[in-house]
């Protein structure tokens, strides 16, 4: 009988790694080259419609957590200057982490929010709200770091990526505990302020 931690083990473990590690490499070098084979194009975009796309793509998701994805942008928010595409597929990673987060609370204590307004700095805020069993200080400053995930499956590319694409905009992806329980992951984008054509 093999014990445990013994060559067996140990083998199955490293090959297991490996596997992980050439699964991640591979998503990075197609995310990489998705961003790359496509020019960014900036122009000013509507938030509103932003958000309604990615409610929409994720509503059947919301729907069997028994989930109601609640829109709260301010009226009149201003156009971002913006490749639409990639803040997206941010707001659509960020919707679908809050979602996951909340698969463990009982439905009742479900909320997720989507608040969008112009902050003090004048740059438009985006920020994603949920119930989740929130972070830990440890976790949460290591968050923005290349692999780091909460997910027993997760490759946590997708908040390192994320914050690429934000600060590729001039803006930035930030992380906060949430008032009464869970976590508000938001990011900024500037003002089209007439730099592009929408």
């Amino acid at each position: 009988v093999d014990q445990a931690g013994g060559p067996v083990q140990v083998e199955r473990a490293l090959v297991a790694a490996r596997t992980q590690a050439e699964h991640a490499a591979a998503v990075i070098s197609r995310v990489r080259e998705f961003v790359r084979s496509r020019e960014p194009r900036r122009d000013a975009r509507d938030l509103v419609q932003i958000t309604g796309t990615v409610g929409e793509l994720l509503r059947l998701e919301a729907e069997r957590l028994q989930l109601r994805i609640e829109l709260a942008l301010a009226p009149g928010l201003p156009e971002v200057y913006a490749d639409r595409v990639m803040v997206e597929q941010v707001l659509l990673n960020l919707v679908k982490n809050a979602i996951e987060a909340m698969r463990e609370v009982p439905a009742a204590q479900r909320g997720l929010r989507i608040e969008g307004r112009v902050n003090l700095d004048g740059e438009v805020e985006v920020r994603v709200c949920d119930r989740g069993t929130g972070l830990s200080e440890e976790q949460g400053r290591q968050l923005f770091s290349p692999f780091f995930t909460t997910k027993s499956d997760g490759l946590g590319i997708g908040l390192a990526i994320c914050r690429s694409i934000i600060e590729y905009h001039e803006g930035r992806l930030f992380f906060e505990p949430r008032e009464g329980g869970g976590s508000v992951f938001g990011f900024t984008l500037p003002p089209a302020d007439g730099r592009g054509q929408a």
